[in-house]
């Protein structure tokens, strides 16, 4: 039961930050260059050199509202999310935090804490470093949905 609700609130939430990110893309000529939806396209975790694809298991989707952020893992299989995090941003030329007010079961210990970043927008591109609350380097690229 408590999973079925735990699902239930993320796609009550993606749905709800989906729609306003989409009413907002476009629409604004002074929106800030992160509001809109985005697809992970490339990640490197800890000490590795390289980039490498996000697993073949997951989509990553990402949301961004001009107030909130969420993100979902989809599998494309089954079409299931199988995990998500999201809540409130703080984005100033290139610093970007994320303060996560709900995650998926086993992200529970990011809830709250601000996890900080450098970025970069490039165009379409979304290019993001830095060292999540519990101790992980992260760089992600993602691309700009449209």
């Amino acid at each position: 039961m408590k999973s079925t609700s735990v699902v239930f609130v993320a796609l009550a939430a993606f749905g709800f930050f989906a729609l306003a990110a989409d009413k907002q893309s476009g629409s604004d000529k002074n929106a800030s260059p992160i509001v809109g939806t985005w697809e992970l396209v490339s990640e490197k975790w800890g000490d590795a050199k390289e980039f490498t694809d996000p697993p073949a298991e997951r989509k990553s989707i990402k949301f961004i509202t001009p107030t909130h952020w969420i993100w979902v893992w989809v599998d494309p299989k089954t079409k299931k999310i199988t995990n998500s995090m999201g809540g409130t941003y703080k984005y100033a030329g290139d610093s970007y935090i994320e303060i996560p007010e709900f995650a998926f079961e086993g992200m529970g210990s990011y809830v709250g804490k601000e996890q900080k970043f450098t970025v970069k927008i490039e165009g379409d591109k979304w290019i993001h470093s830095g060292v999540l609350s519990a101790g992980q380097k992260l760089e992600e690229i993602w691309k700009r949905v449209k």
